[in-house]
């Protein structure tokens, strides 16, 4: 066996192989996989304790040579092995002469076996052992080298996912004994290697063979290994592997509210507000439910610049192991701010599955920094002090904040202590602000406090410095908002003074806020302008250093940034002129801020520049110490000369604060070639300026880190890109600090641009730091799906469909579309969204709606417009995009269909839910979306109920040619018959519109309760004796039935299941319905009373019904919650109960619809009473009926005539009726004796007197006597007078016994009156028990009706019905014999009355009705006894010893010698008795007996008691009818009278044996008396003899020659008469007379009855003589028969005779004449005539005749019968359809008229021939035909 292991991407599993368990070893393929093989041992086998090998091979030998081995015999077991061998039948193989072998245990015998070969060829041999136990042989067989290479025959790879690889591992061997060179033959998926190699003998190859599967199917291919001489031998293995798709299910681990991880939608990974710089981690479950190995790839969004991802899963491809899971993170690291990050990554599984596509989502946030005060008010300070106020920064934001102010604190008037610092999240730090001022003049600065990752702050430092002499305005934060109210409005370059004067002269005033403005009517009703909000990076850079300002500086300096270079020394460097520019209209006084020791300082210090004036300075520097760098920031502040001095301003808002000037000089000095210290730093530099609109600039903030312990400085480089602006570009950053750059460019372009520029460390050029970030000017376009077309799904007219169409936005800014769909088409085409927002990166999917208005093909161009997000909602885009797509759709017409048009639930109990699921159909090309509604057609009477029928759902969609269910449930409240219909509407989900509404289908249900009813009931035991009728009464089971049929009361579904709910002994009664279970009366200790009642389920819904006794309904309590008194009802009932006297088998039951199921009812006379017990009858969710069980035990030798009631109805009879039917009266014997009864009629005559002596109620039988358990008929007669109710208080009289007094009622009805509703009669249980088949329990043999009803018959008529007696055994033969009773008038018989059944067969039999003349009701019970055949038997074979033991006992006498002694002899010389002597036939002695009976009673010997024969089985099988007059049939029942055969008897003629009889009581003495046998022998003997006449064609030949041959010498017996019937029966087609059924049947199980005779203790005498009167009235009509066609036959024949003489004699005497020869055909013709009316009229007179009428019944009667058999046995099938076989044409010409024949041609013979052939006509209306429906059963 070889086991597959897994490689690669699968978990690897032990490796064994049939050859070798090492695992496949690591060196080369050519080295590792040939190995030598270890010599297989030779195999041995035990035999009988021996162990020997299996067979000895010879190899490799030659020619010539004698080559031994030997085989070693081994004993094993523990004892000595005895044994011989016979030498190989072969002379190739021989060994030692043979001879007797003994092994001791565990010893070894070596026998030498030589080979000597002769030729190369095989050679085969045995050689054979012997033992005690049998023998044995060993194989010798020699070979010839031969290439033979072995493999397994299959390998099963391990299932492999789709782009997966499994291996696995297989043994080549080389049992061969030459070298051999093997080629592998395969196919994909397959590989295998080595493909190719050479195997030495005994050498052993691991081939490997790897799967691939490239689809998922199930792979099995058949690799070949060819090797041998030329390739030509083969060896094959079955590779089999399983392919599966791999599938992974992706889901998000530790989810989050904004996740969205719901199969079939959208998978979002939401990253939340990440910190810029930070990394944030979140993982994915890739769960693998299959039993592959699923190997998976992700991937990115294959658009998005590698450089700007912000997201980055380093796992990116990866097997998840079967049934496991596996976690793969992704990393979201974002560096740009306030910026939502989107992007899509794919997981991919292997093959052909699906893959999922997660959208990841990720919010970028930066520190949030912010200052307590943004304006420090110094007020004023003298002149040499200081100041100081504290400041708080504080970082809200939970990421670190990197901050840095702007200022040179050492250069400065103002400090900020600490200048620079790292806040982390959620931190505060407290600075330190100091003022010191060095002149008495106004100063204010507006200092940056730069922030990594954030805008910038500014922090507003104000103070004024007063001196002795000098007092100017003091400047307070008031004054700085008048100031930017005044900068816009352009104020700020006119003094003070000047702006008093105007205010003044009104050619100013001031607004609400004080701040100075232009009057409202010079300013043409513009409103004043306000100081603007000015973004922070934007008045960073704009600050008015550089080119471009916001607003123009009143002063300006130029150069701003001083490069001295190198300065060695030991000369100072030259100074560097600086030019101070004055734009405003007043005088300014600029003062520079000096520090004592500064390097760096400006001459003149203090200066006043006139208006629009300019100033020259200059700036020195003289560095303090050799090989040190130098950067400083030197500070001036330039103020109105004006506001020196607080008195000149008249008007406090004109003040104006001080404006600052910063000039930035840098120097070193480090010798030339003098290395400088190597700068240590870090830098971080983002890659991307982020993104903005058209013409906005972009900034970015660079954070460098001084991680060295010098200082560093740092400058742009000249080389920089001259399109990025750097702030600061020139600077000091002191060891562990940090220098913080704002970026700015203006993107330009579509395509991506690189800025670089350079950053020179510490003045030296080889410290030179390159800096690349790119930038470009975002487009506004979208990536359109689809190639720019959407097509929409054939749609129908009036509704819409629905087409997806995505597009994507490349740019990193987000943008607003809008698609715009002309007003003609807005109708028809729709789209939602149709304006938006998309985001950055984001894929967006619309929704397109196409509603079309006609069946038509719709095309459309459609434009969608793009512009920058985030304009204010009135402002026209300045640039704006547009796409055009194209969208093509088809309105079609279609419709819904069903499956079933006519929904049927079918029977449904009443509150309970059934379901059915109505299938949806859409064979139509559009999707459908459709409303359906229910209506109810009726019942309409229940509108206040909800609807009984509810629709899970009312509104779908259906996609083209496709189904969908709907489930119906249904929940009926009421037992009615409903009907629904649902309808259906097509849907617009446009504008919401409901279409026409269209009928789709009807649903059918029919509420019903549980129905129960009986069937057929039958008596048993002690009751065998009740008529069927007689039971129906006694069990009111119409009544029952009745009851059954009705709805239950809600009362009674109280307990709707069997339960348990009473704690009294005789448990509440939840119904109204009450009946009396009767079972009659019966001696004690007589067998029990069994009723069995056959329930069937009469509805259509399953049922469980049950029979629950009082205690069935008791809860189980607890011994000392029990009463301990009784009432006698209890005790009584407890009696009942704990003796079992009613028993119930089974209780219950559950029935299918239609099934049917016996119950025994069982009463068990134990104790003398009568004995009660109430009975509750319970069908689950249906009735409940309480049964009141009653039963009567008398005592024994006692009369008891049982009645049911004290009234008895007669049957409706109308008024008139000249013949009453006899109706019965039934009397039971329930006791042990018989009883006489007398009938008091009296009273009768009383009646008669009042109705005008009319006998209204007449007894035919008022006397008579009923035996014990058996039933009497008292017959009645009720003739009404008048259309009344007549009664009769009757008195029954019980000879030895009580009287009771019966009320006879009878009604009469007039029939005129009444018409079609007169009351027939119906009798009880007939129309329910047709069918039903009452199933004994313990009886394998049943009836296939219980019940015949004939109903409403004519009188004299013959009714027959066809049953089958049934037998389930599998392996017992039945015996049956039929007891019929004997009637007061009509007859019943039933053919055949005995025979057999064969195991699992059924036969069928007859039963015959013949109604008297008298009309009568009919109400008989025909009991059938069956018997097992092997008890039969075993009884007459017991009873044949039993007879042969009396006759022997009775011949054989024995004599007793007392005074002889016996004598003794040995018991061994005694002779031998083959058969022991039975005991003598003697009545067994009672034990015990006491002695005095010794004295009255004489000793008598044991006798063998005779067999008593078995027990039979009863069926019993009911037959009711009623007999009516024929007219009065004819008036009611006309239609029907056809189906009846009226039987009417022929005279008894006395046949040969009564003659025969007759014979010899006149003459006794002539004949010798014949045993029975003998005439038997007679019979069979004629029988025989008769038959083979019957059968012989030769003999019916001889007759038919001698019927034609002519009696010459006995004419004179002929007669004219005799003649014509003759001849007239000659043209008749006579039927031979067919016995009738009975007898049929009779012949048929002759021959098994004799088999089966056996005597049951009945005589047979009457059994025989009513067969031979049977036998006799056949016999009767078959000779009248045969004498009727006999005299007609002589009749045809006279008349022939005639005719041919006269034709003669005509055709003799006449010449050829046209005249007389036409008169001749005349005469001619009128004969025919004549003749043929006469034949037609004797063919009546005889279909008319008695005879003629009983065979054709008894014809049709056997025709039927077999056709039915056979059709019961499955040789004909009734319901076949016909087939027409079209016969051939006929081989003799048509018959011609005979007027066109020639007359020359018609000879006699030729004209007897065509008349023969003619078929004769018949009159059909005149006999009515037989109707098929009086031989149905």
């Amino acid at each position: 066996m070889a086991v597959p292991t897994i490689t690669g991407s699968s978990a690897v599993m032990s490796v064994c192989s049939s050859s070798s368990a090492s695992a496949p070893p690591t060196r080369s393929i050519d080295t590792r996989m040939c190995f030598p093989k270890k010599q297989g041992k030779v195999k041995k086998r035990v035999v009988w304790g021996i162990e020997v090998a299996e067979e000895l091979q010879w190899k490799g030998w030659q020619l010539g040579q004698e080559i031994t081995k030997n085989l070693v015999l081994k004993n094993l077991s523990f004892k000595i092995q005895k044994m011989k061998y016979r030498p190989p039948k072969t002379k190739f193989f021989f060994t030692v002469v043979p001879q007797p072998i003994l092994l001791s245990p565990g010893i070894t015998l070596t026998l030498p076996i030589i080979f000597r070969p002769l030729e190369e060829k095989e050679y085969k041999d045995q050689l054979w052992f012997e033992k005690e136990e049998g023998t044995f042989c060993v194989d010798l067989r020699a070979t010839l080298p031969c290439h033979n290479l072995i493999c397994p025959p299959s390998l099963q790879l391990p299932m492999c996912a789709l782009g997966d690889m499994a291996e696995a591992w297989f043994s080549l061997d080389n049992v061969g004994d030459l070298p051999t060179f093997f080629t592998w033959e395969f196919s994909g998926p397959f590989q295998m290697l080595p493909a190719t190699g050479l195997l030495e003998p005994g050498q052993t190859c691991q081939i490997k063979v790897t799967f691939q599967p490239l689809m998922a199917v199930i792979y099995e291919v058949q690799a070949t290994c060819w090797y041998g001489e030329n390739s030509k031998q083969k060896s094959s293995i079955q590779l089999q592997a399983t392919a599966k798709c791999a599938q992974l299910l992706v889901s998000i681990k530790q989810k989050r509210p904004e996740d969205q991880d719901v199969e079939g939608f959208q998978k979002v990974l939401h990253f939340g507000s990440v910190a810029v710089g930070c990394t944030a981690k979140r993982q994915i479950r890739l769960y693998n439910p299959l039993m592959v190995s699923a190997p998976f790839k992700i991937e990115v969004a294959p658009d998005m610049l590698t450089k700007d991802q912000a997201f980055s899963c380093p796992t990116t491809s990866g097997i998840v192991p079967p049934g496991e899971k596996k976690y793969v993170s992704v990393f979201f690291h974002p560096d740009t701010l306030d910026v939502r990050t989107m992007d899509y990554l794919s997981i991919i599984p292997s093959g052909c599955a699906a893959q999922t596509l997660l959208k990841v989502v990720g919010f970028c946030r930066g520190p949030a920094v912010s200052l307590q005060h943004y304006c420090i008010d110094f007020n004023w300070v003298n002149l040499g002090e200081r100041s100081e106020q504290p400041l708080w920064i504080e970082n809200k934001s939970d990421c670190t904040a990197h901050f840095q102010f702007a200022i040179d604190c050492q250069e400065s008037v103002f400090s900020i202590s600490p200048t620079f610092g790292t806040l982390v999240g959620k931190a505060r730090v407290t600075l330190h602000c100091a003022f010191q001022p060095t002149h008495p003049i106004i100063y204010f600065r507006r200092v940056a406090c730069l922030i990594h990752h954030q805008d910038p702050l500014f922090l507003d430092l104000i103070g004024t410095c007063h001196s002795d002499s000098t007092k100017p305005a003091i400047l307070r934060p008031q004054h700085l908002s008048w100031y930017r109210t005044h900068l816009a409005r352009g104020l700020t370059l006119y003094p003070p003074d000047i702006l008093g004067l105007m205010l003044s002269e009104k050619k100013l005033v001031q607004d609400e806020n004080g701040a100075l403005m232009i009057p409202m009517e010079d300013l043409e009703d513009m409103p004043a302008l306000q100081y603007p909000p000015i973004p922070p990076m934007t008045e960073y850079f704009l600050d008015g250093t550089s080119d471009l300002a916001i607003f123009p500086p009143p002063v300006s300096i130029e150069p701003v940034e001083v490069d001295f270079g190198a300065c060695p020394g030991p000369e100072d460097p030259n100074p560097v002129p600086v030019c101070l520019m004055n734009h405003t209209k007043g005088k300014v006084t600029v003062v520079w801020t000096r520090r004592s020791n500064c390097p760096f300082w400006v001459t003149p210090e203090t200066c006043d520049v006139p208006p629009l004036k300019s100033m020259a300075m200059r700036l020195h520097f003289q560095p303090p110490h050799p090989n040190c760098l130098y950067i400083v920031e030197l500070e001036a502040f330039a103020v109105y000369k004006v506001l020196q001095s607080f008195s000149n301003i008249e008007v406090d808002c004109t003040v104006c604060p001080s404006w600052n000037l910063t000039l930035r000089a840098r120097g070193h000095s480090y010798a030339s070639g003098l290395e400088h210290h190597v700068p240590q730093y870090s830098l971080d530099v983002p890659k991307l300026f982020p993104a903005v609109s058209p013409s906005e600039p972009s900034y970015r903030s660079l954070l460098l880190t001084n991680r060295g312990s010098m200082l560093l400085t740092f400058n742009l480089a000249p080389k920089s890109s001259s399109d990025i602006s750097l702030r600061p570009t020139s600077g000091l950053v002191a060891p562990g600090a940090h220098q913080i750059f704002l970026v700015s460019t203006y993107p330009k372009g579509n395509s991506w641009k690189q800025h670089i520029f350079y950053l020179q460390f510490n003045f030296s050029p080889q410290y030179l730091k390159e800096v690349s970030m790119q930038s470009r000017e975002e487009p506004l376009q979208l990536k359109l799906d689809t190639h720019k077309t959407v097509f929409f799904k054939p749609t129908q007219v009036g509704c819409c469909s629905a087409s997806l169409f995505t597009f994507r936005n490349p740019s990193r800014l987000p943008l607003e579309f809008e698609w715009r769909v002309s007003q003609q088409h807005r109708k028809i085409l729709a789209v939602q969204p149709a304006r938006g927002l998309i985001q950055p990166s984001e894929n967006l999917t619309l929704t397109w709606t196409f509603s079309p208005l006609e069946e038509t093909k719709y095309l459309f161009r459609v434009g969608v417009w793009v512009w920058e997000a985030g304009l204010p909602p009135d402002t026209k885009p300045p640039t704006t995009t547009h796409y055009m797509i194209r969208l093509v759709g088809m309105g079609i017409s279609s419709s819904l269909s069903v499956k079933e048009k006519e929904l049927d639930f079918g029977n449904v109990m009443v509150n309970s839910q059934q379901s059915r699921l109505l299938v949806l159909l859409n064979e139509g090309n559009c999707t459908l979306h459709y409303h359906l509604f229910l209506e109810q057609c009726s019942p309409e009477g229940i509108s206040n109920d909800p609807l009984a029928l509810q629709l899970d759902r009312t509104e779908g969609k259906m996609p083209p040619r496709s189904q969908d269910t709907i489930c119906l449930t249904a929940c009926p409240k009421h037992r009615f018959q409903y009907s629904w219909t649902i309808s259906y509407s097509l849907l617009s989900h446009r504008d919401n519109t409901v279409g026409e509404k269209q009928e789709l289908c009807r649903v059918f249900l029919t509420a019903v309760y549980p129905l129960l009813s009986i069937l057929d009931a039958c008596s048993m035991g002690s009751a065998q004796g009740i008529t069927r009728k007689h039971l129906w009464h006694l069990f009111s089971l119409d009544t029952f039935n009745s009851y059954l049929a009705r709805d239950p009361t809600p009362w009674e579904l109280t307990y709707k299941v069997p339960t348990r709910h009473s704690t009294n002994q005789i448990p509440p009664v939840f119904t109204p319905l009450k009946l009396d279970f009767n079972f009659g009366a019966a001696p004690i200790e007589a067998p029990p009373s069994v009723v069995l009642l056959a329930l069937k389920n009469s509805g259509g819904v399953p049922l469980h019904w049950a029979f629950l006794f009082p205690s069935d309904q008791q809860i189980d309590l607890e011994l000392w919650a029990e009463r301990a008194e009784f009432d006698y009802a209890e005790l009584h009932q407890m009696r009942v109960q704990d003796n079992g006297i009613f028993s119930i088998s089974p209780k219950a039951g559950s029935l299918n619809p239609g099934q049917e199921q016996v119950v025994e009812l069982k009463y068990s006379h134990l104790f003398i009473g009568t004995d009660r017990l109430p009975v509750l009858f319970k069908v689950s969710h249906g009735r409940e009926i309480l049964l009141n069980f009653i039963g009567v035990t008398v005592k024994q030798e006692q009369k008891y005539v049982y009645f049911t009631s004290t009234s008895h109805q007669f049957i409706p009879v109308p008024i008139g009726d000249t013949l009453p039917p006899r109706q019965i009266y039934e009397l039971y014997n329930s006791g042990s004796v018989p009883v006489t009864y007398e009938i008091q009629t009296d009273v009768l005559s009383q009646v008669q007197e009042k109705n005008f002596n009319h006998p209204i109620f007449c007894c035919l039988n008022p006397q008579g006597e009923i035996q014990p358990g058996t039933t009497a008929q008292v017959l009645w007669i009720f003739s009404p007078l008048e259309a009344k109710t007549y009664t009769a208080d009757v008195p029954i009289h019980i000879l030895g016994w009580d009287s009771a007094t019966i009320c006879f009622q009878g009604v009469g009805y007039d029939p005129h009156v009444m018409g079609d509703t007169a009351p027939f009669h119906n009798i009880s249980g007939d129309n329910s028990s047709i069918h039903s088949k009452l199933m004994v329990p313990g009886q394998n043999v049943f009836l296939s009706q219980s019940h015949i009803s004939l109903g409403n018959i004519p009188v004299q008529s013959k009714c027959r019905r066809l049953l089958f007696l049934n037998n389930l055994s599998k392996n017992e033969t039945i015996v049956f014999v039929w007891q019929l009773k004997s009637l007061d008038f009509g007859k019943v018989s039933v053919s055949p009355m005995k025979g057999k059944v064969a195991p699992e067969e059924m036969i069928p039999f007859v039963v015959t009705l013949e109604a008297s003349v008298h009309a009568s009701f009919y109400s008989i019970d025909l009991v059938c006894k069956v018997y097992q055949q092997a008890l039969l038997e075993q009884y007459r074979k017991d009873l044949q010893e039993w007879e042969d033991e009396s006759v022997r006992q009775e011949a054989e006498f024995t004599i007793t010698d007392r005074t002889v002694k016996r004598r003794a002899y040995c018991t061994a010389c005694e002779p031998v008795r083959r058969y022991k002597t039975l005991p003598p036939i003697k009545k067994q002695q009672t034990l015990n007996r006491p002695a005095s009976w010794n004295l009255k009673i004489p000793k008598e010997e044991t006798s063998w008691p005779c067999p008593q024969p078995p027990s039979p089985g009863t069926l019993c099988l009911g037959l009711t009818a009623r007999a009516h007059a024929t007219d009065y049939f004819l008036a009611n029942f006309f239609s029907d009278f056809h189906r009846y055969f009226l039987h009417r008897e022929l005279p008894k003629r006395k046949c040969a044996r009564e003659e025969l009889e007759a014979s010899e009581k006149e003459s006794p003495d002539t004949w010798v008396p014949v045993s029975k046998r003998g005439k038997q022998l007679l019979v069979d003997c004629l029988t025989s003899i008769i038959r083979g006449l019957l059968e012989d064609k030769t003999f019916h030949e001889a007759v038919d020659q001698s019927l034609v041959e002519q009696m010459p010498y006995f004419c004179q017996f002929w007669n004219e008469q005799s003649a014509r019937f003759m001849a007239q029966s000659s043209s008749l087609h006579i039927v031979p007379g067919l016995s009738p059924s009975s007898s049929s049947w009779e012949d048929r199980e002759g021959k098994e009855q004799e088999e089966d005779k056996w005597t049951l203790g009945e005589k047979e005498g009457g059994d025989e003589e009513k067969k031979g009167k049977e036998e006799e009235e056949l016999e009767g009509e078959e000779e009248e028969m045969k004498e009727e066609e006999e005299m007609g036959k002589e009749k045809l024949e006279a008349e022939a005779v005639t005719e041919e003489q006269e034709e003669k004699l005509t055709w003799a005497g006449t010449e050829p004449g046209s005249q007389e020869s036409l008169k001749w055909q005349w005469q001619q013709q009128l004969k025919v005539m004549v003749k043929e009316e006469q034949e037609q009229d004797q063919k009546e007179a005889i279909s008319r005749l008695p005879a003629f009428a009983n065979l054709q019944e008894a014809l049709l009667e056997n025709m039927i019968q077999n056709i039915l058999v056979e059709a019961s046995r499955g040789e004909v099938v009734l319901t076949s359809r016909p087939r027409v076989i079209t016969l051939p044409p006929l081989s003799f010409p048509r018959i011609v008229a005979p007027d066109l024949l020639p007359t020359a041609s018609l000879g006699p013979q030729q004209t007897e021939t065509s008349r023969l052939v003619a078929p004769p006509p018949t009159d059909s209306s005149r006999t009515p035909a037989p109707s098929r429906y009086d031989f149905l059963p």
